[in-house]
């Protein structure tokens, strides 16, 4: 603030300026000589009064510069207690923000617990189908490239459905086989025909009905074994079948089963999900007294076959330059007197039709992918954002990996954004999800196409290809530079995983072998989590390896298109009758052995 007396000296400098700048006034002039003297005294008195004004003039100044300096004390004062005042505000504003993010998060759970319990039968089903997989949802699919996590839990309630009128439009046929299969049963029909004679009258036609029976029964059968002794060596116990029976002892080594009871029994337990509980029941409900302890071993004497048969097709899925697929799950396992949270992974090689699980005392960890590849030399691996794969193409390992591809699964990606727009309420999230899904779509034309590798690599390098991932690039930025203070959660995580895995995401867009999503691992390893919602948990660690071998061998067989029943049951026949060429007897090339292989 400029101060009173600066004025004022400015003001006189003007003035002084003015008045020399015009030509002086003689007053006197023709005044007599007593007139000039009273002129002048009354010039001297008035001087007198000038001086005295001037003198207050001064004093009033004074007073009024000290008034001036106080204020500005005072204003500085102020100032500070203005400055104090607005960090006050900003800070409880910030807290403000904060306690208003915490209640829309909340308030966000509590609607999708609220559709989870009290939607209608549609969306009810729709988060039944998707409960099986409840607990790897809260540990992925939540999980956006940082340490924070998302868990939810989900109620559900049965309600009736409501009927829904006919919108008396034709079903869609377009998707009709052209013909259907006729109902029968592999091998030859056992035919029964009529005795011609008995007919009462003339015969106008004749026709076979179809008519299907299924016959289990349990048979005990006895060996009678003889105790003998040849001369002049020991005596050894034989069996000597006589006609019409067994010519050989038909148990499975080690066990007092049959190849068939064997195939039965671990049918029912890893294909058709049957708990030992209620397979011990079945069989004492038939007659048998058995333990359930015993059928376990015995399904153990038939993993010690399978492991080798397991090792032949690991060997297979890790080929060189090989494309796979890789997931894991998790699994209750009994550990000495209480149960713990353990982890399953299954490897997936599309090319070769091959599908391995694998099991190490229940970690999670990426040592347990490192040690399970070993030296491979795969070309890709594609997985969802679990930081176990984060390693895969970069310089945290040996240099194997360093060239192999880590791909992120798009599916996993556009479900984010989906759960962003349902139960976040971010509208902008939905058209993430249609850039997202135009990928997808292109992807089942080039499918239906029948495009080589190199047709779809150029189609994938096209420059429409180009114009949406630039346009989905585009809005990210945009989004992210936008105020995240009322951004709901779902969609922070969606976001922060869309920038944090960009380059794995659409790597498959350089290769055109390369998948786009990890469904094929995903639907692989879904019987096992079926299996373990209803056995609940498994009793140990051997348990649990039991179960990684078997689901090993029919998830290979299932991506060959073949029977599980008639795969495990001529293997079993096989090695009960001597046979060990395990390389021969991979899917696909398994045939029954008559003698030793």
């Amino acid at each position: 603030m400029i101060g009173l007396q600066h004025i004022i000296d400015s003001k006189r400098e003007l003035l002084s300026r003015e008045t020399y700048s015009r030509n002086p006034i003689n007053y006197s002039e023709g005044m007599a000589d007593d007139q000039k003297d009273r002129f002048i005294q009354y010039l001297a008195e008035q001087h007198q009064e000038d001086e005295l004004t001037i003198k207050a003039m001064k004093l009033v100044l004074e007073d009024f510069m000290v008034q001036m300096k106080e204020l500005k004390e005072q204003m500085s004062s102020m100032r500070s207690k203005q400055s104090d005042l607005e960090n006050r505000l900003s800070e409880e504003r910030k807290l403000r923000q904060s306690a208003e993010r915490k209640a829309k998060s909340l308030q966000e759970k509590l609607d999708f617990a609220n559709q989870e319990r009290f939607g209608d039968r549609r969306q009810r089903i729709h988060s039944k189908a998707e409960k099986s997989a409840s607990d790897r949802q809260k540990e992925k699919d939540d999980y956006d490239g940082t340490d924070d996590t998302l868990r939810m839990d989900s109620v559900t309630e049965n309600k009736p459905q409501e009927v829904k009128e006919s919108s008396g439009k034709g079903r869609d046929l377009s998707n009709r086989p052209e013909g259907y299969k006729t109902m029968g049963v592999a091998g030859e029909a056992i035919e029964h025909p009529s005795d011609l004679t008995k007919v009462p009258g003339r015969i106008i036609e004749r026709r076979m009905v179809r008519v299907f029976s299924f016959r289990t029964f349990l048979t005990e059968e006895c060996f009678e074994m003889v105790h003998y002794a040849e001369p002049g060596k020991k005596p050894k116990w034989g069996y000597f079948p006589s006609e019409g029976h067994p010519e050989v002892i038909t148990k499975f080594e080690g066990t007092k089963a049959t190849p068939e009871f064997l195939q039965a029994i671990a049918y029912e337990v890893y294909v058709k999900n049957v708990t030992f509980g209620l397979l011990h029941q079945w069989l004492t409900d038939m007659g048998m007294t058995i333990s359930k302890n015993t059928l376990r071993n015995w399904l153990k004497k038939g993993k010690k076959y399978l492991d080798e048969l397991v090792r032949v097709l690991k060997s297979v899925a890790l080929e060189k330059d090989s494309i796979v697929n890789c997931d894991e799950t998790w699994c209750k396992v009994r550990k000495y007197d209480h149960y713990k949270k353990c982890y399953i992974w299954v490897l997936v090689n599309k090319a070769q039709k091959t599908a391995i699980f694998f099991y190490e005392n229940g970690s999670r960890g990426r040592e347990v992918l490192t040690d399970f590849l070993g030296d491979a030399e795969l070309k890709s691996i594609m997985s969802d954002g679990y930081n176990a794969y984060v390693f895969i193409g970069n310089e945290l390992k040996s240099a194997q990996f360093k060239d192999t591809i880590h791909q992120v699964c798009m599916s996993h990606m556009n479900n984010k954004f989906v759960k962003a727009g349902n139960q976040g309420g971010e509208p902008v999230a939905e058209r993430f999800s249609k850039l997202l899904k135009w990928f997808f779509s292109k992807e089942h034309i080039y499918d239906e196409a029948g495009l080589t590798p190199e047709e779809r690599l150029r189609e994938r390098q096209s420059l429409e290809t180009k114009e949406h991932l630039i346009e989905l690039r585009s809005l990210l930025e945009s989004e992210l530079s936008k105020n995240s203070e009322f951004r709901s959660q779902y969609y922070t995580e969606a976001l922060n995983y869309l920038k944090k895995f960009w380059k794995e995401l659409f790597a498959f867009l350089d290769d055109g072998d390369l998948p786009i999503d990890n469904n094929l691992a995903e639907r692989t390893i879904r019987k096992l989590t079926t299996q373990r919602n209803n056995s609940l948990h498994y009793g140990s660690d051997a348990g649990a390896e039991m179960a990684a071998t078997y689901h090993s061998v029919i998830g290979t067989v299932k991506l060959h298109g073949s029977s599980v029943w008639n795969f495990i049951g001529t293997f079993f026949k096989n090695i009960f009758n001597g046979c060990r060429d395990y390389v021969n007897m991979v899917p696909g090339k398994i045939t029954l052995a008559t003698g030793q292989c």
